[in-house]
């Protein structure tokens, strides 16, 4: 027997991995995104004719209809009556809905998304208070203002307050933080809303607010990281009571992501410690 003979035998049946077959839609995205890696489809472009485009990507028509519904319902390309059919120009928004249907089913929690801000957002914070220009300022200051009047209506403050973060987030003038940062305030939507009624004092949310916004403006990049993790901290310990006292009411519904690998009680342990450091930590002038 050969050596590549007895090589193949040596091979467990259980290793070989079955063959994996594309669906019509994933070989027609692929294909499709070929033509955008090449340079011959930019974004916005509209898609060639059918029996052209077909063509282009080796397959039938027929398949080529059936992939085109696919990628339209999933929000890659839009149609345009009359038009055509176009590569979709930003894709931010149907990433922001896969996204929220993640947390509906609970394949991420509120929990981690705020996790995941607390890695990101300082440091958004930091690179803003280096690149912001005068619109930037602007903007994040008529969004404040709009906070400072609507102290007394949660709603109206909230609705605000996600126009600040998303200025906050558009002077870091980083479009990969950007699209990240509105994929994670348009998840968030639902928890802020549930947390609103435990804001003791609005008028003192909007000083956290306001204290961010000073230290981007004034070229602080510390500070500003400071005050948006303690602005994150307080969040998060709101949305962490108002989790407990859900599962208190009604322990069916627990969340195992949400509880992730530890307790409850033993991130609730975590959160006083990282509160207790960040408030010694911005004592030095966060204020």
């Amino acid at each position: 027997m050969s050596r590549t003979a007895k090589s193949n035998a040596a091979v467990p049946e259980a290793f070989i991995e079955p063959v994996r077959r594309e669906t019509v839609m994933e070989l027609v995205c692929s294909r499709i995104e070929s033509l955008v890696r090449d340079g011959r489809l930019r974004c916005g472009d509209r898609l060639p004719p059918e029996p052209q485009l077909a063509k282009m990507l080796k397959v039938s028509r027929s398949s080529l209809r059936e992939a085109l519904k696919g990628l339209l319902f999933i929000g890659l390309i839009q149609a345009r009556p009359g038009y055509g059919t176009y590569i979709r120009p930003s894709v931010t928004r149907i990433m922001g809905r896969h996204f929220h249907w993640m947390v509906l089913l609970r394949e991420i929690s509120y929990l981690e998304i705020y996790e995941l801000r607390q890695m990101i957002e300082p440091a958004a914070a930091a690179i803003a208070a280096d690149r912001a220009d005068e619109n930037d300022i602007d903007r994040m200051e008529r969004a404040l203002a709009a906070m400072r009047l609507n102290v007394d209506a949660p709603r109206g403050f909230h609705k605000h307050d996600i126009e600040f973060h998303q200025a906050l987030a558009g002077a870091a003038h980083n479009s990969a933080i950007e699209a990240t940062m509105q994929l994670l305030y348009d998840a968030m939507t639902e928890a802020r809303l549930r947390v609103l009624p435990l804001i003791g004092d609005m008028r003192e949310h909007w000083e956290r607010h306001e204290r961010m916004f000073r230290h981007i403006r004034d070229r602080q990049p510390e500070l500003a990281r400071r005050a948006v993790a303690n602005d994150l901290l307080f969040a998060e310990t709101l949305l962490r009571k108002q989790l407990e006292s859900a599962l208190q009411d009604n322990p069916k519904e627990q969340d195992s992501k949400t509880a992730g690998s530890r307790s409850t009680r033993t991130r609730a342990k975590s959160v006083g410690k990282r509160k207790h450091t960040n408030e010694q930590v911005a004592a030095g002038g966060s204020r």
